[in-house]
């Protein structure tokens, strides 16, 4: 018989029952299964009562809230564990999204289901936005110190809408290596086979060249308006 907070044998024991129920449900996206997430599945997993759950988690959507939190504080950790001290913005800013590539091969299934619905804005509270966001403001610095650098002017907008840029191209690449659409594509288009992002050197290659592109790009555009 369950009750609310253990079951007889059990390993969780009253305080830790929504970790368990956390560390339950981010097993079952390990294993590909996070569509298949359940408050009722998961309470009988960890062995208390569906009653016990909701004194944690009001909905699956607040369950879901919670585990996105989680894996984006894992996600954070890799990049500070991962991007070493750099001075030089622009490497440091390609260590950066090159870091972003590696956690998707890493933790492949994380890396989806933190990308797999958006958080709604009423949930949006300061924590949220700092630990889901951190990555893209820390990219939003480096290219602000690559203007810096340079000694270009640049407004605010501009700055943001060149990470946004570099972010959602990263992004992209990272998606198709991943999907091995390409792969196929090169294959049955007859394209050259180095453009099948079929293996990570050749993904982190395109990376670099990307960035790189970007901004150098970045920077001729705004030597070219100080020029006017």
């Amino acid at each position: 018989m369950l009750i609310d907070t253990q079951k007889t044998g059990s390993n969780y024991h009253h305080g830790n029952v929504k970790e368990a129920l956390l560390n339950a449900a981010q097993n079952h996206i390990e294993n590909s299964e996070g569509e298949m997430i359940s408050l009722r599945a998961l309470s009988k997993e960890v062995g208390v009562t569906p009653s016990a759950v909701y004194n944690h988690f009001a909905d699956k959507s607040a369950l879901i809230l919670a585990i996105k939190i989680r894996i984006y504080q894992s996600f954070n950790n890799f990049f500070a564990e991962n991007c070493k001290e750099i001075e030089s913005p622009d490497k440091a800013l390609i260590e950066m999204c090159l870091a972003y590539f590696h956690f998707s091969r890493e933790f492949p299934s994380q890396f989806r289901f933190i990308f797999s619905s958006s958080i709604p804005i009423e949930w949006s509270t300061n924590e949220i936005v700092d630990v889901s966001c951190r990555c893209i403001v820390k990219a939003r610095g480096l290219v602000f110190a690559i203007h810096e650098k340079y000694q270009l002017h640049c407004s605010e907008e501009e700055v943001v809408n060149a990470t946004l840029l570099i972010w959602s191209q990263l992004h992209g690449i990272v998606t198709l290596r991943n999907s091995g659409l390409i792969g196929a594509v090169v294959s049955h288009q007859n394209w050259p086979d180095k453009c099948g992002l079929t293996n990570d050197t050749q993904v982190q290659k395109l990376i670099e060249d990307h960035v790189q592109i970007m901004i150098n790009g970045m920077l001729s555009s705004s030597r070219g308006k100080s020029n006017h």
